[in-house]
């Protein structure tokens, strides 16, 4: 199954981001999906775009390391699921029956040509002056760039305008982006995912051009047909004030109220899911795009990509009777958040999945490089790959910077989700619960220690030597080896809140 996944403007690209942490972490999907990210986003430069766009690309580039022949491993349904287990594709390598037009193998595609001033997108210079004034009435004239319309520069999105980003995504219909995604949309078991906010420009405007695209009686069947759900992200963080920011703030929940409304009678979808939270005392920075927008890692993003997750593994039949709406409540509505706050669902298909995924992670980044003379970093020849492989490369920037930093900014947020202390040792890594080593005289369990380690290191690599010859593939075996090790000492943990 293909889950084509829209991911729309700044918010979009930041859950993309949490859902392929998620996806490497293992988090439980079903075995055979295959997932389309194509972000959407007028503004190329966006600093939270071109961190999920690098996300993503190191991401498929670990996984065509690790598992070569496209399938990874499938345990029993209630084993942890491989890392980097989901295969990800760009929309540009599907065949499309859209043979004339080629959209290249980015999954930022590009949405338009055009790159000036709304004024120049509407063509403005060549309409009569009755039309004209017209424009001028419907939209500020004026070059003040915190009130500019008609003379905004869309090379860095609508700053917070949906009346001017529903115009231009008016045009998707006739982009080759579309008409490529039409050509290779075949299959009735593939499905279709929206992640957007409802708060800004991109995303707002965005979502009911591409859900109204999607339901038009021309539609050919097999889109018509597709099962659609959507993300509608509501405001969750606050803004500095910037007098020289065209990006309003203060309008955010009146948008969100005017938005609802018109979803309420005008989006038909399978599932809408709606997450938001109320801003806390930390202030994000007012960018109105650029490199410089790169806002930081948030738990509500997190479960957003949840959301996707849950979406793709609804069966068909769960889809027979009326549309369904979801929200996501916590258990508990506190600043500060451990695993103990999330339901069931979350703790066992994300949050699980994590805590593994986290001690892979210290074990890769620090363990391995301290002990590259040992027998199983000998025989993967890690000691040459390391530094030079492009996956191994890939792996530690992944595993090192992009995962931890991920998990650092979303500790740092005024709703703080701070489950893991990479500082300290493998026994106090996971705050919930510190394993307490039972030793005597030196002598007995150390819990996960130096020694621990070593041992199913070396233990594993020669039983996955036969199987996976390949060191890439007999790495990523090995990392899990070891993690499903670390989470056997660890136990069982504390769900109850205190």
């Amino acid at each position: 199954m293909k889950l084509f996944v829209f991911a729309i403007g700044g918010t979009g690209a930041r859950v993309l981001r949490s859902l392929t942490m998620l996806l490497a972490a293992g988090a439980k999907v079903p075995d055979n999906l295959t997932l389309i990210p194509i972000l959407l986003d007028m503004d190329m430069q966006n600093g939270d775009t071109a961190r999920a766009l690098n996300t993503v690309e190191l991401y498929r580039t670990i996984r065509n390391g690790a598992y070569p022949n496209g399938a990874a491993p499938s345990g029993q349904s209630d084993a942890p699921k491989a890392f980097f287990s989901t295969l990800i594709q760009s929309l540009g390598t599907l065949q499309s029956e859209t043979t004339q037009e080629r959209i290249g193998d980015s999954f930022l595609p590009q949405l338009t040509e055009h790159q000036g001033t709304f004024e120049e997108f509407l063509n403005v210079s060549t309409m009569d002056d009755i039309d004209r004034e017209l424009l001028k009435v419907l939209y500020d004239n004026s070059a003040k760039p915190t009130s500019a319309e008609l003379k905004l520069d869309l090379s860095v999105g609508f700053k917070g305008n949906p009346n001017i980003g529903s115009v231009v995504f008016n045009a998707l219909e006739d982009s080759a982006l579309y008409k490529y995604f039409v050509g290779a949309f075949n299959n009735e078991t593939d499905r279709i995912f929206i992640i957007s906010s409802i708060f800004g420009g991109t995303g707002s405007s965005g979502f009911p051009q591409l859900v109204k695209l999607l339901q038009e009686p021309s539609q050919k069947m097999p889109i018509r047909n597709a099962r659609k759900g959507a993300v509608t992200v509501m405001p969750y963080f606050a803004l500095e004030e910037n007098g020289q920011s065209a990006i309003d703030q203060n309008r955010f929940n009146s948008k969100t109220k005017a938005a609802l409304s018109y979803y309420q009678n005008q989006i038909h979808l399978d599932s809408l899911y709606y997450i938001g939270d109320k801003p806390g005392a930390k202030l994000y920075a007012n960018v109105e795009g650029g490199a410089k927008q790169a806002n930081n890692a948030h738990i509500v993003e997190l479960l957003a990509a949840e959301t996707v997750l849950d979406f793709a593994s609804r069966s068909a039949g769960e889809f027979a009777g009326n549309r369904t709406y979801y929200e996501y409540g916590l258990r508990r509505d506190d600043r500060q958040l451990d695993f103990a706050h999330f339901a069931d669902s979350t703790y066992r298909n994300v949050m699980l999945p994590l805590v593994r995924f986290a001690y892979a992670s210290k074990f890769y980044t620090e363990y391995v490089p301290a002990n590259l003379r040992e027998s199983f970093a000998r025989s993967l020849g890690l000691q040459q790959q390391l530094g030079s492989s492009t996956y191994f490369v890939a792996l530690t920037k992944f595993m090192g910077d992009a995962f931890r930093k991920w998990m650092t900014e979303m500790a740092d947020n005024d709703r703080k989700f701070d489950p893991f202390n990479f500082q300290t040792d493998f026994n106090g890594m996971v705050r919930a619960k510190q394993i307490e080593p039972k030793t005597f005289m030196g002598f007995g369990d150390k819990g996960i220690s130096e020694s621990f380690l070593l041992n199913e290191a070396g233990d594993a690599e020669p039983k996955l030597l036969a199987q996976y010859p390949q060191a890439e593939t007999r790495l990523m075996h090995l990392l899990m080896a070891v993690a499903d090790k670390c989470v056997q000492k660890l136990g069982d943990l504390n769900r109850q809140l205190v």
